[in-house]
């Protein structure tokens, strides 16, 4: 019986667990939370949106001007909420639908040696975010809180 009890070392261990657990999701989230936003914004606004049509075109993504449209807001609002860890499961399973087409269109018939290796880290931390979820360190926790309180 008294292997079932929990002491306070024990429960500070796992408050500690839980807290450094929680702290690298928000260390995950943020990694591709500023790579996407960066990205999403220079397709936006900072004149990469006809460099990127044009590529869209040599890979056959159809209706390559809506398409960019369409990924550039995707990278930048989804990295901004990966930013604050709100809708965290959608945005990183949208971002790594994203990062598989990168992959296969444009990545891939290159190689995966000095070519696919950041679109394929990327898929995968977006693929484990889509698992884990933002962590407690997110609004997507206020979100729950405030849902399990009745809006209060």
């Amino acid at each position: 019986m008294n292997g079932l009890r929990v002491g306070p070392r024990q429960a500070a261990t796992a408050v500690d667990t839980a807290t450094a657990a929680d702290l690298g999701l928000l260390l995950l989230r943020l990694g591709p939370a500023v790579i996407f936003t960066v990205h999403g914004y220079l397709k936006l606004l900072g004149g990469q949106f006809d460099r990127t049509v044009a590529l869209f075109m040599t890979v056959n993504i159809p209706a390559p001007e809506f398409s960019v449209w369409v990924v550039s807001v995707i990278e930048f609002l989804g990295g901004l909420l990966l930013a604050l860890g709100l809708g965290t499961r959608l945005v990183a399973g949208l971002l790594a639908v994203e990062m598989a087409v990168a992959l296969l269109r444009v990545r891939w018939p290159q190689g995966f040696v000095g070519a696919g290796e950041f679109e394929f880290l990327l898929l995968l931390v977006c693929l484990a975010l889509t698992a884990t979820g933002s962590g407690k360190v997110s609004l997507d926790t206020v979100v729950r809180a405030r849902r399990r309180t009745g809006g209060a």
